[in-house]
């Protein structure tokens, strides 16, 4: 068994020992100039040297370079990126970026400078007498010093499965006398925020000896130190702690300063083999080689070279810098008495880089360390050492770095795990206006050490649900495209979200761009916090309306902090889409508390839009320009603004009745009346509609977006409200007019025989591809019956940003787009899954035609995975409680006999709206391994 091969095995096993079902697809590339599947090296060379035609040099299989991973973190916490190069990149933990308070120009982004190799992982391996091998698990040239350390090589290749939020590297080495693979995740499941709130990841390695002879194996982790970056001195202590099997290595400062960002603490553990440590060196030390120049001649120092050798670390006890220790002269030294020459040495040889230096002084004349004389002499290179690691001045404050090894042996053909935490607290999170607003995580830990235990303690019930749900995400007859697209934009969670000491919560609009709670992106990109976490969602709307404006116009975004809102008011169509998300969000909770909380600022939200209408036909016909197209604007009647009223009609009737407001339902039905009708017969060009009627001006752009308002209460539950022959025909025009295989969905065009006009024609957001647009349309197009439609257009978003290497960073304003989360919507259009909780009602009507479709669904309360078919239905509870009293089934003829746990179960089945309604007799209460089964 290939490398690859046993990477794979040990990957399916992962996800097994968690009780997921399905086999794992692979989402990323392969990085390998010995491409998975490839024969090992020794048949090569015998194929080559028996083939007269054999190429002299094999290809290489060269790949676009990803510039996106799995982010590893938290809600709200910050992250950092593990890519299908093996590293870790993007260090969002250290409160700052763009987002920081004010700082000079030069300094406004500077946070600690973490590269590739700030975390890396090392693999040393030996068996018997034989030369011991060490791989870096990375593939970055950059790190190779291949003059003075070309013993330490990357691996091969990398196979990278990225399935939010599991990241698996395969690392391949055909070398190697054992197959080696990673998986990286933070604990991340549905409906416990608070564990996926975590300032941490997990980071799992599979070892396993793949021949007839024991290994030595040692895996370590390096890990800079960023902590008071940039303090004049920074009082850096690192210490260890053993508990339970894990070895816990926490980096601590005792600086102050005015820029407290990176005070707080860091820190790794190892559990599984035999630890050791290096507790704090200089990070020249701590790289591939760095060069001295002293007594003994010039010198390539590095930990790497001990490592190697002995495959464990020295485990010495120096917590704090030595910089300081020796700042004398030769004549200075000389002067010492042998009893203080000898202490001196004694402290300094409490760390690795003098450990290494008496290692290599004993190996040449053991008196060297033991005569006056020759301590004198390593005395004297230690200075050197540390004069070049620290500076003649001993100012450079570059020392804390750590490292942390795990070893063990492997009898033939063993496999065993070697588990890291990486675990920060960094409290001092400040507004760029200056207040201090902290991390929520600092309810739940006092420092870095305490994540680490807490991470290490509870590993088992983490990789379980992390991986149950990570595999249930994929786990579809749907196809990877469409399960890529609703699992990978969940990332955005973790990369982009605030969540404050206070229990505040929001979302970027785009990593550092624009603001948080941005209310037009919310609209489109927060279908899976309502199910995954609600009360966040529900928070970041009670946060929004707070600030709703006594003309009833809410707040466009949050800027720079929670405390302040940006002057986006004038944006009509914020006020229908938040009335939507209301009604949303009750029908997804069935808490009126909640929509009694949010009432009145519906209310004013609703009479604010009213005033648009200026000629009482139901419409917004005024005052339309401003919307979430930014530069490209809107005058008269728009299709997308007035569709979006219309939803909120229809939402804010619903909400008027649940709360028993009956003459405010009246009203609002009253306007719905009048509008649907006028919309369809001014808007409609018996092809589409139109972009905008304005007086006597009609504008025939062909919107991808022009039916918004009937894509959101559709798909939430509240039905819509246009014919559904003309809903579908529009959705076809779209379709032939705005896509392309090529071009994917663009956001307008015009067709060849329309007329033209200026803002659109030609605008940047006409033509752009904005995928929050594209997978909310394609999701409409699959809940409106045109599947073919919709997965095309979802196909081609995957396919660009799979060749631009930005799986799971899509791009608006910003990085990390909160609007492509919107990709959610096609789970639940291509299930037909709607959530009425109030009535403790599911419907699961799925438009994808299969002989048994299955996929997973996530309430609000419960999560698991259904399977639907002609004759036969399953919905299994994977966690979670959920009551129903009734299914809505498709398709609708058919007279199903619902069971529970393979009991019947006393219920009414009857058709309605071309469904099957099952209302049982008694509630069901749905709890974790139930099941309701139907069968016809």
């Amino acid at each position: 068994m290939g490398s690859h091969d046993a990477g794979a095995m040990t990957r399916r096993k992962f996800l097994h020992s968690a009780a997921a079902s399905a086999a794992v697809t692979a989402v990323g590339v392969t990085s390998s100039a010995n491409p998975a599947g490839a024969a090992p090296a020794e048949s090569r060379r015998t194929s080559a040297s028996t083939a007269s035609t054999a190429s002299a040099s094999p290809p290489i299989h060269a790949a676009t370079d990803h510039v996106s991973g799995i982010p590893l973190g938290g809600l709200g916490t910050g992250s950092i990126e593990i890519r299908p190069d093996g590293y870790f990149h993007d260090w969002l933990i250290f409160n700052q970026g763009q987002w920081a308070p004010h700082q000079p120009d030069h300094e406004r982004n500077a946070g600690p400078d973490m590269p590739l190799s700030a975390l890396a992982f090392f693999l040393r391996t030996r068996q018997g007498q034989s030369e011991p091998q060490l791989r870096r698990l990375g593939l970055n040239s950059d790190e190779n010093d291949l003059y003075a350390a070309g013993w330490a090589k990357n691996v091969q290749g990398i196979v990278y499965t990225g399935e939010f939020p599991v990241a698996t590297l395969d690392y391949l080495d055909d070398s190697l006398p054992v197959a080696i693979t990673g998986a990286f995740f933070s604990p991340f499941f549905p409906h416990d925020a608070r564990v996926s709130g975590t300032p941490g990841f997990h980071a799992v390695f599979t070892v396993r000896n793949t021949t007839n002879r024991r290994v030595e194996v040692s895996l370590m982790g390096h890990l800079k130190d960023p902590l008071a970056w940039g303090a004049s001195d920074r009082r850096l202590e690192n210490s260890i702690t053993q508990t339970g099997g894990t070895t816990c290595l926490t980096m601590r400062t005792k600086a102050e300063m005015d820029r407290k960002a990176t005070l707080g603490s860091l820190g790794l553990s190892v559990t599984g083999g035999k630890s050791s440590w290096i507790l704090g060196e200089f990070a020249d030390y701590l790289s591939s080689t760095t060069r001295v120049n002293g007594r003994f001649g010039l010198s390539a120092i590095t930990y790497l070279r001990a490592f190697r050798e002995a495959g464990r670390l020295p485990s010495l006890p120096g917590a704090a810098s030595p910089a300081r220790l020796l700042m004398l002269s030769d004549d200075e030294i000389g002067a010492l008495s042998h009893t203080e020459k000898a202490e001196l040495w004694a402290k300094l040889t409490q760390f690795a880089v003098f450990d290494d230096l008496r290692r290599l002084a004993q190996r040449v004349d053991p008196s060297l360390i033991t005569t006056d004389k020759g301590l004198a002499s390593v005395l004297s290179e230690a200075r050197s050492y540390l004069n070049d690691l620290a500076g003649d001045d001993r100012s450079r404050q570059d020392w804390g770095d750590a490292a942390l090894c795990s070893t063990l042996t492997l009898a033939p053909g063993e496999e065993r795990e070697i588990r890291f935490t990486l675990g920060w607290h960094f409290p001092h999170h400040f507004s760029a206006n200056g207040p201090e607003m902290g991390h929520k995580y600092e309810e739940w830990f006092q420092d870095a050490e305490d994540v680490n235990r807490f991470l290490a303690s509870h590993f088992d019930d983490h990789r379980r649900k992390t991986a149950a749900f990570s595999a249930a995400l994929h786990d579809t007859t749907l196809g990877s495209e469409m399960a890529t697209a609703w699992s990978s934009q969940l990332s955005t969670l973790s990369k982009c979200t605030w969540w404050t000491r206070d229990g505040k919560f929001a979302v970027w609009e785009g990593l550092g761009c624009c603001g948080f709670q941005t209310m037009d992106i919310t609209y489109q990109g927060s279908f899976n916090i309502i199910a995954l976490f609600p009360e966040l969602q529900q928070g970041q709307m009670l946060m929004g309306a707070e600030f709703q404006r006594q003309d009833g116009r809410v707040a466009h975004f949050f800027t720079p902090d929670f405390f302040h809102v940006d002057n986006g008011f004038d944006r009509v169509d914020m006020n229908p889409q938040f009335v939507m998300l209301a009604a949303r969000d009750y029908l997804w909770t069935g808490d009126k508390g909640y929509l009694r909380a949010l009432w009145p600022h519906i209310q004013r939200a609703m009479a604010s839009t009213a005033l648009l209408d200026g000629d009482g036909d139901g419409l917004p016909d005024r005052d339309t320009r401003r919307n979430t197209y930014d530069g490209w604007d809107f005058s008269g009647t728009p299709a997308y603004i007035a569709s979006l009223w219309l939803g909120a009609l229809r939402a804010a009737v619903h909400i008027a009745t649940e709360l028993g407001e009956k003459d405010q339902a009246s009203l609002y039905a009253a306007i719905l009346a009048k509008a649907v009708p006028a919309f369809d017969k001014r808007l409609w060009n018996g092809e589409y509609y139109s972009l905008l009627v304005d007086t006597n001006r009609r504008d025939d752009a062909c919107m991808s977006d022009q039916l918004s308002g009937e894509w959101f209460t559709n798909l939430a539950g509240l039905g819509h409200g246009l014919p559904r022959e003309r809903v579908i025909a529009a959705l076809e025009a779209i379709a032939k007019h705005n896509y392309s295989p090529e071009m994917g969905l663009q956001n307008a065009s015009y067709p060849a025989d329309r007329q033209a006009h200026f803002p659109a024609l030609g605008n940047v957001n006409t033509t752009a591809n904005w995928t929050g647009i594209e997978y909310a349309v394609a999701s409409m197009m699959i809940d409106f019956g045109l599947v073919e439609a919709g997965m095309n257009v979802v196909h081609s978003v995957h396919d660009r940003y799979q060749r631009a290497g930005r799986v799971w960073n899509h791009i608006e304003c910003g990085d990390h787009y909160y609007r492509a989360m919107s990709s959610w919507a096609l789970l639940l259009a291509a299930t037909g899954f709607k959530v009425d909780a109030p009535k403790a009602t599911l419907t699961i009507a799925p438009t994808v035609r299969q002989k048994l479709l299955r996929a997973p669904w996530f309430a609000s309360t419960a999560w698991g995975s259904m399977a639907i078919g002609p004759r036969r239905f399953e919905l299994r509870c994977a966690s979670g409680e959920i009551t129903l009293k009734a299914l809505r089934l498709s398709p609708g003829a058919s007279p199903w006999k619902p069971k529970l746990n393979g009991r019947s179960i006393a219920a009414e089945v009857r058709s309605a709206d071309g469904l099957a309604v099952i209302e049982f007799t008694e509630p069901l209460r749905l709890a974790a391994r139930d099941a309701i089964t139907a069968s016809a």
